[in-house]
């Protein structure tokens, strides 16, 4: 597959995400949770202006830069960090619906993820750069969301692990 073909595919599915995170804004009454799914609509908004960019600039010139490619979401580690502070109660009656959406949006950010990693180990080039970027802001964004379920779901797990208390009762 070609590099423009590639980021044409690409395109389809960030487009995709981002307008499920903008439909989202619209259903959940929640604050934390519209300003959750803002952040993560402009996020991809972002990753599709940079995509049609560089397809128009694969045609023009046949090579892409990186350096207009930029990311929001902290990377995982970060995140764990911060869990104590981002613990903030979702309230009830908005569960099912940051639930569903949640759930959407995993599956959703898990299919483009592999495709980004389906896509590098076919690509040549410089693309290959761009690609390996997409990965790992997309499993960020992965994280982030599964992070968010967890929490809603109070499943016993966190970003897909199970809790563990190591306290003696």
């Amino acid at each position: 597959m070609d590099s423009i073909t590639i980021f044409k595919k690409a395109l389809e599915y960030e487009k995709k995400i981002r307008d499920l995170y903008t439909s989202a804004i619209e259903i959940i009454d929640d604050e934390r949770g519209k300003g959750i799914f803002k952040t993560l609509a402009d996020e991809e908004q972002s990753h599709v202006d940079f995509l049609e960019c560089s397809i128009e600039t694969l045609k023009d010139q046949g090579s892409v830069s990186l350096k207009a490619f930029k990311t929001s979401i902290p990377e995982t580690k970060d995140l764990l960090k911060n869990i104590e502070s981002m613990k903030i109660t979702i309230p009830e009656q908005m569960l099912g619906d940051v639930k569903r959406v949640l759930s959407t949006a995993l599956k959703l950010e898990i299919e483009t993820t592999e495709y980004y990693q389906e896509a590098f180990e076919s690509a040549e080039g410089d693309i290959k750069k761009v690609l390996e970027k997409f990965i790992i802001i997309e499993q960020r964004h992965t994280d982030v969301v599964r992070f968010e379920l967890d929490y809603a779901s109070h499943n016993g797990f966190w970003l897909g692990f199970p809790e563990i208390s190591m306290e003696v009762g």
